[in-house]
């Protein structure tokens, strides 16, 4: 094909979209009314428009009147107790007799992973602490944020004793918390 007839084909398409998308003149109901016919006149009840508007109006005369909200979600404080008048409530009940240990908190790392190297004839073991402070490499023995000594590192998990107390934390891999 030549340019001639892709010029021709083009221009064909272009004015094919103009006239398909221009409405048609003659279609029913598009025009203005024929001279002769008027247009019924629309209806609008003012009676209903006047009762909304009266509504609305009686409406935005009353105002609520501010209370003071029960719980505020951004104030923290010591639960209050509500009991009913002429009941009794007993003070802080606590069992007697029984002690619960206190829980330590978990260390701030867990462990990313474990690192194993053959040297010579045994196994070197490397543990991968992440910590706020960032990545820490780890060997047994080594001092971690200045709080846990590395006890041991097994092909699962690792132990850490508190300087301060000598209390022993597990890390592992499957559940990287402490245990």
């Amino acid at each position: 094909m030549t340019w001639k007839v892709y010029a021709a084909v083009s221009g064909a398409t272009v004015l094919a979209g103009w006239l398909a998308s221009t409405p048609p003149s003659n279609a029913p109901g598009t025009g203005a009314p024929a001279r002769g016919q008027a247009t019924p006149p629309r209806a609008m009840p003012s009676s209903d428009i006047e009762r909304e508007a009266m509504r609305l109006q009686a409406r935005v005369q009353r105002e609520a009147v501010y209370t003071q909200p029960q719980r505020n979600p951004f104030r923290f404080g010591a639960a209050r107790s509500v009991a009913s008048p002429g009941v009794d409530l007993p003070e802080a009940a606590s069992p007697t007799g029984t002690t619960v240990p206190a829980v330590p908190p978990p260390p701030p790392v867990s462990l990313a992973g474990i690192a194993e190297d053959q040297v010579e004839q045994r196994v070197e073991r490397t543990a991968i602490l992440s910590s706020p402070e960032g990545v820490l490499l780890v060997h047994e023995g080594d001092d971690v944020l200045g709080q846990y000594r590395v006890a041991k590192i097994e092909s699962e998990a690792v132990e850490l004793v508190k300087r301060a107390d000598g209390t022993t934390v597990r890390l592992s891999l499957n559940s990287t918390s402490a245990q």
